[in-house]
């Protein structure tokens, strides 16, 4: 999901809690631009503030009153309240009946107290999505827990798996010099993306029409290798406008990272919905591995746990750390299990193509971690009330 725009958001608190779940929500990337303040005076406390201020975009307000003064204390608010000012309620009612009297009244969202982090995100990132009439696609960041695990080539084929399943796939390979994405896929590319960017050019679809090559007919692929040797960064601004519109444009956008931690790649796995961090099975990628998940999950906690992919398990000659071993040290579970296959990599990678393309046994990992991360591996959707979600009371009818 991607940041929500440039609002601004006051809160009228009646409990500790409360005000620390927005600080740490203000934190997230997701609500970077977002201008986040929060104090405590609850409903009457917002009725005496704007009695003379003007409401912001978003007004959220915990209270404990009871319904039937409820009611008419959010009347008075309503007095006040601009009409385009969205209001989240926190109370400790939990019937349906008085969410809905809530909804006419013209509450934008009720929340059941105790809310958590993760929660009030969501209810913000959906109120105030970054286009309304833009669906937003999802950003998949891949990166090895050191050099050379073959992160990108468990990119490159998961792009390719998950346009099999007939969604429209964007690869961005974000390795600006040493980028592999254009030579695994036969891609005769003289220039990196970022140097065909022209300042001043408006990011939209031609832009990637012009820069992306198209492999097959629902994946396209922005090459990051340059024939240039002098190659400079651009600002990252630049990466925060590719991510975007190519939300608006492509379901499910891929970005194949370099293993190093530089401006670009942080700004890119704090903006990507889901990290998967691929490893081999020894001691050196366990170690990396450790301090890799404990620095995302410090930078992202309120976005999911990082997926953990094991590659070339049983490598002839190498003392290994048996998977299960390796997960329960780094106290994860692995997503994928890759065996060491020199011959289908190797034919594979000469002749330009992926490897369920010159094996099926060999590509049939990546058809599952698709599967996964595109949600079509779950078997069944249980259907709920608008309101309830993980980590949320559900509404009780009286």
């Amino acid at each position: 999901m991607g940041r929500v725009p440039y609002i601004t958001a006051r809160a009228f608190c009646e409990t500790p809690a409360l005000v620390s779940t927005i600080t740490q929500a203000a934190a997230d990337r997701r609500l970077s631009r977002a201008d986040v303040t929060s104090s405590f005076g609850g409903l009457k406390g917002a009725l005496q503030f704007f009695a003379a201020q003007p409401t912001p975009d978003l007004l959220m307000i915990e209270t404990g009153v009871r319904r039937e003064d409820l009611f008419s204390e959010l009347d008075a608010l309503a007095e006040v309240c601009d009409v385009k000012t969205r209001v989240v309620l926190v109370g400790a009612i939990n019937d349906i009946s008085f969410y809905r009297q809530l909804v006419d009244r013209g509450i934008s969202e009720y929340l059941v107290a105790p809310t958590d982090t993760p929660r009030l995100i969501n209810v913000i990132s959906h109120l105030f999505p970054p286009n309304a009439a833009t669906r937003q696609g999802k950003v998949l960041a891949f990166i090895g827990a050191k050099g050379g695990t073959g992160s990108s080539t468990v990119a490159q084929n998961t792009a390719w798996s998950l346009s099999r399943q007939g969604t429209k796939v964007l690869l961005a390979d974000l390795d600006l010099q040493f980028g592999t994405a254009a030579l695994n896929y036969n891609i005769d590319a003289q220039l990196g993306f970022t140097e065909q960017f022209v300042e001043g050019e408006t990011l939209d679809d031609a832009f990637f029409e012009r820069v992306a090559f198209k492999y097959g007919p629902h994946l396209s692929v922005l090459a990051g290798a340059t024939a240039s040797r002098d190659v400079v960064t651009p600002p990252l601004e630049l990466l925060d406008q590719v991510l975007e519109r190519a939300r608006a444009i492509f379901p499910l956008v891929v970005l194949d990272l370099p293993h190093q931690w530089s401006p670009w790649v942080r700004q890119a796995l704090l903006s990507a919905d889901e990290v998967i961090v691929t490893a081999e099975p020894d001691l050196a990628n366990l170690r990396n591995g450790r301090m890799m998940f404990d620095l995302l999950n410090e930078a992202r906690p309120n976005d999911a746990d990082p997926r953990l992919v094991l590659n070339r398990i049983g490598m002839p000659r190498r003392a290994e750390i048996k998977p299960d071993a390796f997960a329960t040290a780094l106290q994860r579970q692995v997503s994928v299990k890759l065996r060491f296959e020199p011959r289908a990599f190797s034919t594979a990678a000469i002749g330009g193509r992926m490897l369920a393309e010159v094996s099926g046994k060999a590509g049939r990992p990546f058809m599952q971690l698709a599967q996964e991360l595109s949600g079509m591996a779950a078997t069944s959707k249980s259907r709920r009330f608008p309101l309830w979600s993980r980590g949320q009371p559900r509404l009780r009818a009286t």
